[in-house]
């Protein structure tokens, strides 16, 4: 028997997004490219020649870009202010999708610090937490996690674990209920209105 691609099995290019570094879809997220007269410009089809990047349509993302310079320095040219404004307007209007918002706010957090990773490291913590679980979690650690303000990401132990940049099976992480980026997972798991 031989195997012959369906439809459903096309391949999905993946990119990782220059500030978080979690990877997502191609057509998620915003290519950057270098303008050949120096700058930057957005590749809205995706087909612009030149060197170029990617970026999350989340304004986290987008507002720690234009802060650290990141952009200027992966592109290798300088970016003018103008070219901020109208990437933030093009975010606003590009799609994005509650997964890849909970992914880029869980790698920002990681990069950041503030990510608690592992139930040893959850049940030191003082502090209240925001406890999140990949869905195909043990039963001990769904239990540990009941103990706790918690979610069922939309994820699996493989894929929250590359999210943060670790190898092996990270079945549970943890962020203070007090910090911006649990504000920001309640209130995308809010407008999305189911498990996350």
């Amino acid at each position: 028997m031989t195997y012959s691609p369906t439809r459903n099995s096309r391949h999905i290019p993946q990119r990782s997004c220059t500030v978080c570094k979690v990877k997502g879809d191609k057509k998620k997220l915003i290519r950057i490219v270098r303008h050949p007269n120096g700058g930057a410009v957005i590749d809205s089809a995706g087909k612009l020649p030149g060197r170029g990047t990617y970026i999350c349509p989340d304004d986290e993302c987008i507002s720690r870009a234009k802060k650290s310079g990141m952009l200027a320095h992966v592109l290798g040219t300088e970016i003018q202010e103008d070219f901020w404004n109208e990437l933030e307007d093009y975010a606003k209007n590009h799609e994005v999708d509650s997964d890849m918002k909970i992914r880029s706010t869980l790698g920002l957090s990681r990069k950041s610090g503030a990510l608690v990773i592992g139930t040893d490291k959850i049940a030191d913590n003082k502090r209240k937490l925001l406890v999140m679980t990949a869905r195909d979690c043990s039963e001990s650690v769904n239990e540990f996690a009941s103990r706790y303000e918690n979610i069922k990401l939309n994820m699996t132990i493989e894929e929250l674990s590359e999210t943060i940049g670790l190898r092996g099976g990270v079945q549970i992480v943890a962020l203070p209920l007090s910090s911006g980026f649990a504000k920001k997972i309640l209130n995308t798991k809010t407008e999305r209105g189911t498990a996350i």
